[in-house]
């Protein structure tokens, strides 16, 4: 039951990554809204999916470790199934690996949406710059005041 429940959760992980990929390669190409929209609903089903495979798979080795007593540490079940169901050790060290995975296209997707972020921030302050210093480049005020503009009242 345990390598079934393993193989769901690793083949769920890969469909997770595989989507964040595609969302990230959405709004690189600046994909439509409903485009982008879709990927995320996909991420969403896939998500809740994960997390009930990985609920029933938290039962199961909690179950295990009460049963063959030991520790409920992913470093002591490995070692355990390597030892009992070398396969199941290997799904487990796939798990692993496809968690980090995730996590890296998670991680790399945040920082591809702070780029353009900013970079949109930048763009804005470039094309706009009464947003920077708060007040118009050019305006009337003060153009009825009498100023003496002779260098002894400069104070540059």
């Amino acid at each position: 039951m345990i390598k079934k429940v393993l193989k769901e959760e690793n083949i769920s992980l890969i469909e997770l990554k595989k989507s964040f990929y595609n969302l990230r390669e959405s709004l690189v190409k600046k994909a439509s809204i409903e485009e982008i929209n879709s990927t995320l609903l996909t991420i969403e089903k896939l998500a809740s999916n994960f997390k009930k495979i990985e609920g029933l798979r938290a039962q199961l080795i909690s179950k295990i470790c009460l049963e063959e007593r030991i520790q409920n540490k992913l470093e002591s079940i490995i070692d355990y199934f390597s030892k009992n169901d070398y396969e199941i050790a290997l799904l487990f060290s796939e798990l692993v690996k496809n968690l980090k995975e995730l996590v890296s296209e998670i991680d790399l997707l945040s920082n591809i949406i702070s780029f353009q972020s900013n970079l949109n921030n930048f763009i804005y302050q470039i094309l706009n710059p009464e947003s920077i210093t708060n007040s118009k480049t050019y305006s009337q005020k003060g153009s009825r005041l009498n100023k003496d503009l002779t260098s002894r009242s400069w104070r540059g």
